[in-house]
C-alpha cells in the first residue's frame, strides 16, 4: 500500500527546509566510510535530521499526517535529506528495516524526477508532497536525462 499526501507545507516553509538542509548534506563516499556502508551513491545528510532543531517542527507535522493516515501512533527512527541529480549512478535499489518509509519531495522538476521508482513501476509524487509506503518495498530515486538538483527528505518510522 502506497499513500500520497499533497501540499504538506507552505511554499515559504518548504523553501526554508531546503536552505536549512544544504549545510547538512555530505558526499556519499564520506557517509559510506563513516557508517561502513557498501553503497551510498548520492549526497545526503546524516540520518539524524529529525533531531536537528531547525527540523523538529516539520517532522512533528509529517509524523502527525502519517499517524492520521495510518490510524496508528508512530515513532521516527531516522531521517535524512537526499540531494540527487538524476544521474544513472544515483539509482540505488534498497529497502529499510523499519515498518514505514516516507519521502517528502522538497524540490523536484515535474515530470522528470517527481516521484520514486519501485520495482513494480514509478510512483509520481509532485513537489511538496509525501509518499508513505512499507519499508520492505525496494525503491530508488529516478534517473533523468537532465541534471536538476532534487531535494527529498526521507524518514523511517516504526509503529509504537
Amino acid at each position: 500500500m502506497i499513500i500520497k499526501i499533497k501540499n504538506i507545507f507552505t511554499n515559504q516553509i518548504r523553501k526554508k527546509l531546503i536552505e536549512d538542509s544544504k549545510p547538512l548534506i555530505v558526499d556519499g563516499e564520506k557517509l559510506m566510510r563513516y557508517y561502513n556502508m557498501s553503497a551510498c551513491p548520492s549526497k545526503q545528510s546524516h540520518p539524524t535530521v529529525h533531531m536537528h532543531p531547525k527540523f523538529v517542527s516539520a517532522h512533528d507535522h509529517i509524523k502527525k499526517l502519517v499517524e492520521d493516515k495510518l490510524n496508528s501512533k508512530m515513532k521516527i527512527e531516522k531521517s535524512w535529506v537526499v540531494l540527487t541529480t538524476g544521474k544513472k549512478e544515483d539509482i540505488y535499489w534498497h529497502s529499510h528495516e523499519s515498518d514505514i518509509s516516507c519521502v517528502y519531495y522538497m524540490k523536484t522538476h515535474t515530470p522528470f524526477d517527481s516521484g520514486t521508482k519501485f520495482r513494480d513501476g514509478f510512483v509520481r509524487a509532485g513537489q511538496n508532497s509525501l509518499l508513505i509506503f512499507p519499508s520492505s518495498l525496494e525503491h530508488s530515486p529516478p534517473s533523468s536525462l537532465f541534471r536538476f538538483k532534487r531535494y527529498t527528505m526521507a524518514m523511517e518510522m516504526n509503529y509504537e
